[in-house]
């Protein structure tokens, strides 16, 4: 039984219920001759992506290329291309947007006395470069995120690295060609333990001004309201402190609010927390628990839910929330998706790797040493086989009450209606252990919170699954 939870050899997913979809989600890998990164990703027209990403041969002293890859709607390769450093020393990557005709727009950064370039690829996969490279006196320079204004220019956050130890939160504004319009760099708060800034994501406002979510001290998360020319209008600290790893921010559709997604506290304390921020002001939503995910990495809004992925251990993990905190499900892939040059300290994650499409599935791109990773699925969580007995279409796994106090019921049916079946419940802890086996009679049955042994289990999030010889149903549940 441990063994069917983990689907997919190295990843398990959780499922809510089995439906029938049109769309078939995927998981593409491919092993690659280096250490990979993705950095961006994008859903064409035609629902096929186009994945940004790092490439480093640490044979070579940090070879470094940009590896360009689009897959078919399928999850099948299209073409790949690489962008090589020539006489520049270390190159990143970072996404700006895609246009109605599947064109990326994208930005690329050469360390070393950086030299930034602007640039774009089309659908069939030709690279055009629209500027010189820009040359900046500083040892590197990397962009987590970048976006288009309303005016068509292109403004960009990240990191600009004096040493691996010393860096200033940047930001820069480009033209739709590529010249430079404005550059702002923000260094440490006084008092800070470490000399290390940096700016994680941004969000435009209303206003023509924009929001910047960075790091100016050592612990604390900071919320910047800057002009178009850099300058900061605001500056709004996140609630409490000991901030770590990126803070992410998305804008609520026809709201003038935003989602703000971001770890709190130290090891193994930690837990992410998800606020609405709005006015200067934040909102606490709900806390997702260290053992479903430890740090944030990317976030992204869908209809009345959100899609965040981050890290638990040596795994990435991507799991799928409303906004009153109720898992969905989960998805975890092994891998870091980190280069040398981010280990080194020059660069930070990007905050770009998750993409929607118009029917809601979800792509994630990710990398795991020297493997790239693609990852489609479905709004429930799928990847379903083309034998569709894999997705039944009827039965529906219920618990309630959800969080259970002293006990929960449970209940496979349809329609409220119950399927009478003669099976087991099995419940499992997040590690993936078996904790309890329940007889299921006339398809209901109901758990006390103990295991096998009798022993009341810890507080946490335990996953319930249905089994039968044909598929297999499961239900995220919380215990408090």
């Amino acid at each position: 039984m441990l063994k069917s939870l983990r689907l997919l050899g190295t990843m398990f997913v959780v499922l809510l219920c089995g439906m029938a979809f049109a769309q078939s989600g995927y998981v593409y890998t491919q092993e690659l001759d280096s250490v990979y990164a993705s950095r961006s990703i994008y859903v064409c027209s035609d629902n096929s992506v186009v994945v940004l990403g790092n490439s480093d041969d640490i044979e070579e002293f940090h070879y470094m290329s940009i590896a360009i890859t689009k897959l078919d709607p399928l999850g099948n390769l299209l073409w790949r291309r690489y962008i090589y450093p020539g006489v520049y020393p270390f190159i990143s990557i970072t996404g700006v947007d895609i246009d109605a005709e599947d064109k990326v727009t994208f930005i690329t950064t050469y360390f070393g006395g950086s030299y930034i370039q602007l640039g774009t690829i089309d659908s069939i996969g030709v690279i055009n470069f629209l500027s010189n490279p820009i040359e900046i006196p500083i040892v590197g320079i990397t962009f987590n995120k970048a976006l288009r204004t309303p005016n068509n220019e292109i403004v960009a956050v990240g990191k600009a690295s004096q040493w691996y130890d010393v860096s200033s939160a940047c930001y820069f504004r480009f033209s739709a060609i590529g010249d430079t319009l404005a550059t702002a760099f923000w260094t440490v708060d006084q008092g800070s333990q470490y000399l290390v800034a940096e700016a994680f994501d941004l969000a435009m406002k209303d206003n023509g001004n924009i929001l910047v979510t960075c790091s100016l001290y050592t612990g604390l998360g900071t919320i910047l309201e800057i002009n178009q020319n850099g300058s900061i209008v605001n500056r709004t600290n996140l609630p409490g402190n000991d901030h770590f790893y990126v803070v992410s921010i998305c804008r609520e559709d026809n709201n003038p609010s935003y989602i703000v997604a971001y770890r709190m506290g130290e090891f193994p304390n930690m837990n992410v927390h998800i606020d609405r921020f709005e006015g200067g002001l934040f909102e606490p939503l709900f806390l997702i628990t260290n053992n479903v995910i430890s740090d944030v990495n990317s976030m992204i809004l869908g209809a009345d839910c959100l899609y965040i992925c981050g890290y638990l251990s040596t795994n990435g993990v991507l799991v799928k929330l409303n906004y009153n905190g109720d898992i969905y499900w989960v998805w975890n892939y092994q891998g870091y998706n980190s280069c040398p040059y981010l280990w080194d300290g020059f660069g930070s994650p990007s905050t770009a790797l998750l993409g929607l499409d118009s029917d809601s599935c979800v792509y994630w791109a990710w990398g795991n040493s020297g493997q790239q990773v693609v990852i489609k699925l479905l709004p429930n969580g799928q990847v379903p086989a083309e034998d569709e007995i894999q997705t039944p279409p009827v039965n529906f796994l219920s618990a309630y009450p959800n969080p259970m106090k002293d006990h929960i019921n449970i209940k496979i049916g349809q329609n409220n209606e119950p399927v009478f079946c003669e099976n087991s419940i099995d419940i499992f802890n997040i590690k993936g252990q078996l904790v309890r086996s329940l007889m299921l009679t006339r398809g209901v049955a109901e758990w006390d919170g103990k295991d096998n042994l009798g022993n009341q289990c810890s507080n946490g999030i335990y996953l319930l699954r249905l089994a039968n010889s044909k598929t297999h149903i499961t239900k995220i549940c919380k215990t408090y």
